[in-house]
């Protein structure tokens, strides 16, 4: 039975099943409207299961055969098996032993002694444990995506300086408590650099007196040739130009200029009126939210959440998602809540998984025992050393332990 959990014919085919039932999944009619839920039926999770059961049956196969390669190799060594290794030579019997285990470190490699005197040497642990490590951290990945089902997402959409302790869950379809409040304090979409031509208006004449060009950030003359206004802040929504007066270096104060007939008494009077007159369209660079959360009455946690920025509480993760502005003015924002408590071991294995790919393909494992038997000294290859590559490794190895003893 454990053979046919561990078998590469089960692999080959969980794999191919699994493939085409996944490309089934784009053209099944959506279920409530969501493709995702074809993927997280009882049969799809089913064949995962299976697949599943395959690696880590595999997994402990692998785990036992490398925790068994010591004994393994010196029973080869100790016994007649050693004349059925198809790469084995004859090393020169007068020399001791202890002069090739000196070699063979000197090559690399990591050198035990048997009970029956047998020089057992091994290079590349790394890479041994490497196909090992690929398949737990497969099995981490595939058990952190399962205990991704005792999170939820969801999301909850509020005006500013509105509250709540709910959110819609879209798996159950129904508002859920969230176990805490969530508060909206400010909303602000930010934008790139916005040009706006404003105009400087005679307040008697109510003529326009100049025609002023500036992005946020620059500089510009007003009429009359003593003040300068810094574009500060431009609001499109609102039409609302920021500028900060300036008289030679001295800093008069800021100014409002609002667009239509919207009035607002600024703090100094340059002598005419400023007014935005046009604007590109605006670029949104970021949402800013600044929210707070409140255990009872009680803020236990403030923050900005931005869009890939989100805001963690609770191991609960709140995204920036929409926004939106009534026809009132008022500013309303939506957020994406997720708590996945699978995302560690998703990460942790995805991590790990690398790291066993490169030492599995990187890090060569191999094997070598030196035994006397029949008054005979034998160098045999016992693993890692198959095809031509592996073949004239094991001939550099040679040379290289007889051309030492040659020279000592």
């Amino acid at each position: 039975m454990l053979n046919f959990f561990s078998s590469l014919k089960l692999t080959l085919a969980v794999l191919l099943g699994l493939a085409l039932l996944a490309s089934g999944g784009t053209v099944a009619p959506q279920i409530e409207g969501r493709y995702d839920l074809y993927y997280q039926s009882l049969w799809f999770r089913l064949g995962l299961g299976l697949l599943a059961l395959n690696l880590a049956v595999c997994t402990l196969k692998t785990i036992r055969r490398n925790l068994e390669d010591r004994r393994r190799h010196l029973e080869v060594l100790s016994s007649e098996q050693l004349f059925a290794q198809p790469l084995r030579y004859l090393l020169p019997h007068e020399r001791p032993l202890d002069s090739f285990a000196s070699g063979l470190r000197r090559a690399g490699y990591r050198v035990e002694t048997g009970t029956g005197g047998q020089l057992l040497a091994r290079r590349g642990m790394a890479g041994r444990w490497g196909s090992t490590l690929v398949h737990l951290s497969v099995l981490l990945i595939m058990l952190g995506a399962l205990l991704a089902q005792l999170g939820f997402v969801g999301t909850l959409n509020l005006y500013v300086n509105d509250q709540t302790d709910k959110y819609f869950d879209w798996s159950k379809q129904d508002e859920q408590p969230l176990g805490f409040t969530f508060r909206l304090d400010a909303f602000e979409p930010q934008y790139y650099p916005i040009a706006v031509q404003f105009v400087a208006i005679d307040p008697a004449s109510r003529q326009v007196i100049a025609t002023l060009t500036a992005r946020e950030g620059e500089t510009v003359l007003l009429p009359g040739g003593e003040l300068r206004a810094k574009v500060m802040r431009f609001f499109p929504f609102e039409e609302d130009l920021v500028l900060g007066l300036y008289r030679r270096d001295s800093y008069l104060g800021e100014y409002h200029a609002l667009g239509g007939q919207q009035l607002l008494r600024n703090t100094f009077d340059p002598g005419f009126e400023l007014r935005p007159a046009a604007f590109r369209d605006p670029i949104i660079r970021q949402l800013h939210s600044e929210v707070a959360i409140l255990e009872g009455e009680r803020v236990v946690q403030r923050g900005v959440i931005e869009v890939n920025s989100p805001l963690t509480y609770r191991g609960i993760k709140i995204y920036q998602t929409a926004y939106t502005r009534d026809k009132f003015g008022f500013w309303a924002a939506g957020f994406q809540l997720s708590r996945d408590p699978g995302e560690p071991l998703v990460w942790f294995g995805c991590i790990t998984l690398v790291i066993a790919l490169l030492a599995a393909f990187t890090i060569p494992y191999r094997a070598v025992g030196i035994s006397r038997h029949e008054g005979e000294t034998f160098l045999v290859a016992l693993s890692g050393f198959s095809g031509e590559g592996g073949g004239k490794a094991f001939d550099a190895l040679e040379q290289g332990l007889t051309i030492e003893e040659k020279n000592t």
